[in-house]
């Protein structure tokens, strides 16, 4: 999904965005040039062990948007979506978090904006934002 996303392209074009911060991925992502992963292994040092717990945390967050996405839509749970050769699981499952990121904008926020103390962009501005992919 990650490749298909073209998200690290886009990041290089718009490496001033960044200003020192970095996304945090899962760790099969490996690392790239604004993408950071947990440290791996059983034989870390307090402060390795310290920063996976502490990420682990800011993780599970991100997965309250695939929650949010899920209750919005709950069509993409059908088990016919798990037949992942038969159905385009990736686009659906792409149009349904663009919709459930529309949907936080639109209203201002959700559960997960509130949590961080953060307003989203209005649905004007993360529209302007987008740029099309072929997935």
């Amino acid at each position: 999904m990650l490749r298909h996303s073209q998200l690290l392209q886009f990041l290089s074009r718009h490496a001033t965005i960044f200003d020192g911060r970095y996304i945090y991925g899962d760790p099969a992502y490996g690392i790239a040039e604004y993408l950071l992963s947990g440290y791996k292994g059983n034989d870390l040092c307090d402060a390795k062990r310290e920063f996976n717990k502490w990420m682990s945390n800011v993780r599970q967050s991100v997965e309250w948007n695939f929650k949010v996405m899920k209750t919005l839509w709950s069509f993409i749970t059908f088990k016919m979506l798990s037949k992942i050769r038969l159905s385009p699981v990736a686009k659906i499952v792409s149009v349904a978090m663009l919709l459930t990121n529309c949907h936080c904008c639109h209203f201002g926020g959700n559960q997960i904006s509130h949590y961080f103390d953060l307003a989203p962009p209005t649905l004007k501005q993360y529209l302007d934002t987008l740029e099309v992919v072929e997935i």
